[in-house]
């Protein structure tokens, strides 16, 4: 206890240094009153590492509207950090796909190809389609991604909350370990101790301030449904604000202070509300607006205690990848992505594009097409995985030129399909505007401007990696700045090959020991933060 005393003093011992201005009078009192406060409830954790790292993951944020925030001041407090020059606001691209599971397995393990080709899938080797929000199915993800995994960034004593992936970290609050709910519910109990105190308001100011929320939630979604006159996914998008955005992120919230005055070496924590909302409203809503407001006065509170603490932490601000306005297919052609591509109309399949997927292959001809499985089609988004064929191995351009042309013709002639990817020999290539193009032949094609050439181009050379992913991968088009055609019942989308969905932020202190510019990939991000915070 002694020791953390100290911490809560250490301010005030080594006096106010230029990037502590940043914190209010008010809230430099309120961060060390609370430091006092739990650590004399919690136990201080024994740590060899030299610096102490706290990771907040903002999912889904686009970098524009960060950038754009911190331009305005709608994100008060982290425009005070970059305006004052105490932090570094750059620009990332981690690699495609898109989509929270690839980037934490980058970010968490390291690993390059992690073939986890959306947040949903039809897994070849289960046999079935597998979900992230399913925490058995996440646990089964994790426990291959182990196999080839060589540590982990939270390793030694790093807790996680609301991550996909536990990572080896010693927290409950991941979707893995929700898989383990006996283990699980003693975890939460022991790590409720200290919640109390690292609360910023009494219990019924605390159920006021839920009740509040709850009630605008459902007037939000009665006036939503009452001008779209379609419930889908609304009953779950209330279950998922009440659970994950106020009751989960509050846990996890006020777990990461207790955490910090304990003295855990690393933290990652995941602020989920954005991409839930953005999904049902879109990126660019009031709704999707007032939790990045949100985000930003809770962040201020955990960085004033990262800072006000006798070790104080390094706090990194990151996104995982970007939301774009999506109009769902459905509404725009009247029927849903498998029913067109199975019973479309009857269409050849133009030549030029026969051409470039045999890629001077000569076809030979096959017998009689026996189709033995029903397409899987998992609309994932703006993008989608058709699965033709449930076999362990995926199907190649030539295959799928012989048995499933019908198929290959549909995807290429609706316009509402910007491209259409396959694998081709030991690579990739893209059906785009009737003609088809390598990884390396990708600034030539004639896509739209909204897409990003340097994502395409990383996802065809990703494919091949990618088992999991489907026969055909098929991206909407990016109709309009910010949007795109979606497959999903869904008005915010993301895992696509647009700028906003590839174009990430990372937001670092000018400080640190560690330079997070000029990004390629997330793989680049989990090498840079290992070698400057796992000793």
């Amino acid at each position: 206890m002694a020791i953390l005393a100290r911490r809560a003093m250490g301010t005030l011992a080594l006096g106010i240094t230029p990037e502590q201005r940043i914190i209010s009078p008010a809230m430099r009192e309120w961060a060390a009153s609370s430091i006092r406060r739990m650590g004399s409830r919690v136990s201080p954790v024994r740590s060899r590492r030299r610096r102490k790292l706290l990771l907040i993951h903002l999912d889904g944020v686009p970098r524009m509207l960060v950038a754009e925030a911190v331009r305005s001041g709608k994100m008060p407090f982290l425009s005070s950090l970059v305006r004052s020059g105490a932090y570094h606001l750059d620009s990332a691209f981690w690699g495609s796909p898109s989509s929270t599971p690839a980037f934490q397995a980058g970010l968490l393990y390291g690993l390059r190809h992690p073939n986890l080709p959306a947040y949903h899938w039809y897994d070849r080797q289960l046999g079935r389609i597998v979900r992230m929000n399913c925490p058995t199915d996440a646990r089964a993800v994790e426990a291959r991604l182990d196999l080839t995994a060589r540590g982990s960034l939270l390793e030694g004593g790093g807790t996680a909350y609301l991550s996909l992936f536990q990572a080896y970290a010693q927290s409950p609050l991941c979707m893995t370990s929700l898989a383990h709910g006996g283990q699980m519910a003693r975890a939460l109990l022991q790590g409720l101790r200290g919640v109390s105190s690292a609360r910023q308001r009494g219990t019924f100011a605390y159920l006021w301030a839920l009740a509040e929320d709850t009630a605008w939630a459902v007037d939000d979604i009665f006036r939503w449904v009452e001008g779209l006159r379609d419930w889908r996914h609304e009953r779950e998008y209330l279950l998922n604000r009440f659970f994950v955005i106020s009751l989960g992120w509050g846990l996890a919230h006020s777990r990461t202070l207790v955490d910090m005055v304990r003295g855990v070496p690393a933290i990652y924590l995941v602020f989920g509300g954005f991409d839930e909302v953005a999904h049902r409203r879109g990126p660019f809503s009031e709704q999707a607006a007032r939790e990045l407001r949100r985000v930003d006065a809770e962040m201020e509170q955990l960085y004033s205690v990262a800072r006000s603490l006798e070790e104080p932490y390094d706090v990194i601000f990151l996104t995982d990848h970007g939301h774009v306005d999506s109009q769902p297919l459905e509404q725009r052609i009247g029927k849903r992505l498998e029913r067109y591509l199975v019973d479309g109309p009857r269409l050849p399949l133009p030549a030029e594009v026969e051409r470039g997927l045999l890629d001077g292959r000569r076809l030979v001809p096959g017998g009689p097409v026996q189709y033995r499985d029903d397409p899987v089609v998992i609309e994932a988004g703006n993008f989608a995985h058709v699965y033709l064929s449930r076999g362990r191995s995926p199907l190649e351009a030539m295959e799928l030129v012989r048995t499933h042309r019908d198929v290959l013709a549909r995807a290429a002639a609706l316009r509402d399909i910007g491209i259409v990817a396959v694998r081709r020999g030991a690579s990739a290539a893209a059906i785009v505007g009737g003609g088809v193009y390598g990884p390396e032949e990708v600034d030539r094609a004639p896509m739209s401007a909204h897409f990003s050439r340097v994502a395409v181009a990383d996802l065809l050379r990703e494919l091949p990696h990618m088992g999991t992913a489907g026969d055909l991968v098929l991206f909407g088009e990016a109709h309009k700045p910010g949007g795109t055609v979606g497959f999903a019942w869904e008005f915010g989308s993301h895992g696509g090959l647009t700028h906003i969905e590839t174009d990430s932020f990372v937001c670092w202190p000018a400080d640190a020991p560690v330079d997070l510019s000029a990004l390629g990939h997330v793989v680049r991000l989990h090498q840079r933060l290992s070698e400057a915070y796992r000793t």
